[in-house]
């Protein structure tokens, strides 16, 4: 019988066993990760443009405009007989713009896979942008702007950005409404020229041995694949404003440049973040929200792009609250150079290794942690020195991680009320 009167034993985690991907390299030279995983007969083939962010833009918003057109019509189908073929076969097309890269995927029935591929490897390499199309989707780009920028929390992350990259840094510009009107059709076409030839085509879920025969003869034979690198272009862009909307409610975010997820750093400075602000039990929390009472929640984060990185903490405090929660959290931050708790050390160890064990639930998830470490020029064995590192860190690791890397230097600061 369940004795409820004695917790459950607790059990360490010290490794995480997961599938991992295949990589092979196709014909014509493009990678293809395939991880064959589940029960569904659900796949999802995603196309990763290498060099189809933003930070490879000659124009502010060519890149993403240019991601979210490529559904809206090619050279042999409308943007109706797009939508419409895809939602009759229960498919969907998912486009994400980003500030290094940009993909494009689609999730559907394997046995509905074969009959897509073609219209899909269309709309990636004969998007037509045509002025029509184009137009509709400036407007709703312009609408969700406007709304986005009433928001203090969205306003003040545009603002930390700026402040520690530079308003023409590519990881620090903003848009704005006068950038999206500015684009032009011919715009796109030139961008998506120099994009489309290279990628990485990452594939999971449950795909047949012909489903897999299909992508390869697709996008390893009859789609050009040309490796190359464009350097970052530095365009003039507008400074973000301190203050908007008159709130009782302020968005204050602080930050720094930090490291690469490639430095041998990086894992000791994720865990000591963790402990500090990663997850609900963290230092942050404990005093900000719970002692103090000024804020619902607060967080720190590391942000790793693949030519830079930055570590930032956010919260949403009364107007009145900012000052004095600025000043606990840089206390908070100091106060790390004097830890000692091996026991609060191991909580928040325990937490993200949970954590990370609880995110293998599915495919795509398991996709996922291929490619945050593949697009940054890793491996697996980054989740192995993850968790080796885990299991050995102490609180003398922890204080001259915190000592290095958080304490040391300034961080920049944006409160948005």
């Amino acid at each position: 019988m369940l004795d409820r009167r004695s917790a459950p034993e607790v059990h360490k985690i010290s490794d995480v066993n997961f599938q991992q991907s295949k990589e092979e390299t196709l014909p014509n030279g493009a990678l293809l990760a395939l991880l064959e995983s589940g029960e569904q007969e659900v796949v999802k083939v995603e196309v990763v443009f290498l060099n189809a962010g933003n930070k490879s833009e000659a124009l502010k918003g060519q890149g993403s405009m240019a991601i979210r057109m490529l559904k809206e019509g090619t050279t042999s189908y409308s943007a109706a007989e797009i939508t419409n073929r895809f939602s009759e076969l229960g498919a969907y097309i998912e486009v994400n713009p980003g500030f290094d890269n940009s993909s494009v995927a689609i999730y559907c029935l394997d046995k509905h896979l074969k009959q897509l591929l073609p219209v899909f490897s269309e709309i990636l390499q004969s998007p037509t942008f045509e002025e029509k199309e184009l137009q509709l989707q400036k407007e709703l780009q312009i609408a969700q702007l406007r709304v986005q920028n009433k928001k203090n929390n969205i306003l003040a992350s545009k603002g930390i950005r700026q402040a520690i990259f530079s308003p023409s840094n590519p990881y620090g510009r903003i848009i704005s409404e006068a950038d999206i009107q500015t684009i032009k059709p011919e715009h796109l076409l030139s961008f998506w020229n120099d994009s489309k030839n290279n990628f990485d085509v990452l594939v999971c879920g449950a795909p047949s041995n012909s489903s897999v025969d299909a992508i390869r003869d697709i996008f390893g034979s009859k789609m050009t694949y040309e490796s190359k690198t464009f350097e970052a272009i530095s365009i003039s862009s507008e400074e973000q404003k301190s203050a908007s909307n008159e709130s009782i409610q302020a968005s204050i975010r602080l930050g720094k440049r930090t490291l690469l997820k490639n430095d041998p750093d990086y894992i000791p400075l994720l865990i000591t973040n963790h402990l500090l602000g990663g997850f609900f039990g963290s230092r942050l929390m404990k005093n900000i929200r719970e002692d103090k009472g000024l804020t619902y929640g607060i967080s720190s984060s590391l942000i790793p792009l693949q030519e830079d990185a930055y570590w930032v903490i956010g919260a949403e405090v009364n107007i009145d609250n900012v000052d004095l929660a600025l000043k606990e959290i840089q206390t908070e931050i100091h106060r790390l150079s004097e830890f000692k708790s091996e026991e609060e050390l191991e909580t928040a160890k325990t937490h993200m290794m949970g954590s990370f064990q609880s995110e293998l639930n599915s495919p795509f998830a398991l996709m996922n942690r291929y490619k945050s470490v593949h697009l940054h020029g890793l491996d697996y064995t980054f989740y192995d020195q993850l968790f080796r590192t885990l299991s050995s860190f102490t609180s003398s690791d922890l204080r001259a991680t915190a000592e290095k890397y958080l304490i040391r230097g300034s961080l920049e600061q944006v409160v948005i009320n």
